[in-house]
């Protein structure tokens, strides 16, 4: 059996520390790159400007809501025949329950 010094152990581990370091950051370097190849990937790109798909979705869905909602408000106001009115209110009503029962 052979002995160590106290300062070369103590240097000993202080290199494995400094080596299990450096492995640690450059797996998590790797994982980072990963995830921005991923996110990448799924970026809608164009010559001027960049979309997220889910984004772009999400403003598709809220303008047409929107127009829904003025078109039925506008005809509710406007409306002279009565036999109409149930027709735009639940088409009102099932816009505003598809945007509440969202998560």
């Amino acid at each position: 059996m052979y002995s160590i010094n106290p300062e070369d152990h103590l240097k000993t581990i202080k290199e494995d520390k400094s080596i299990n370091r450096i492995e640690r950051e450059h797996e998590m370097k790797i994982q980072d790159e990963k995830l921005n190849n991923e996110l990448e990937e799924k970026r809608w790109r164009s010559c001027c400007f960049q979309l997220e798909p889910e984004s772009s979705v999400f403003f598709g869905k809220l303008s047409v809501s929107l127009a829904v909602v003025a078109l039925c408000g506008y005809q509710l106001i406007t409306l002279k025949d009565c036999n109409y009115q149930s027709l735009y209110s639940s088409l009102l009503s099932s816009v505003i329950t598809f945007w509440l029962s969202k998560k």
